[in-house]
């Protein structure tokens, strides 16, 4: 079993803690990367960088920039367990499992993002089927 699991968090504000507890959950420093987004380079901060210097509006820093992404390669079902419930301790938003990814493509940051896109559009349900019979139309 190799899995790639990949915690979704709503600030950065907790990154300590969700790096102890990974750790403290029997995961190595080398197993797991935790992707930090520096406020100052936030793409949002760039594109106003014009109307800050010419003082036509006032930079607004998205707060989707502030998130926290981690990525924590697991070899099997406890360190699965310990992993997740070190997540939920610390306020996950969501978790997704990816069979199969290793820890090397999860230090691109980028596929990360791409790859839990197309899962969380899976995971919206199709909307169901209704039947209507003619008995039913009078």
């Amino acid at each position: 079993m190799n899995y790639t699991i990949v915690g979704l968090f709503p600030s950065q504000e907790n990154i300590k803690e969700v790096s102890a507890g990974i750790e403290k959950s029997g995961i190595k420093n080398q197993d797991y990367i935790i992707y930090r987004t520096d406020e100052d380079n936030a793409p949002e901060v760039k594109n106003n960088f014009w109307k800050r210097l010419f003082g036509t509006s006032k930079a607004q820093v998205n707060h989707t920039a502030d998130q926290l992404i981690t990525s924590v390669s697991v070899k099997n079902e406890e360190e699965l367990k310990n992993v997740t419930k070190s997540f939920n301790d610390n306020k996950v938003v969501k978790i997704y499992e990816f069979k199969d990814m290793t820890i090397e493509e999860a230090k691109d940051l980028n596929y990360i993002r791409k790859i839990v896109a197309l899962r969380a559009k899976s995971h919206i349900y199709a909307m169901p089927e209704i039947t209507v019979s003619p008995a039913q139309m009078n």
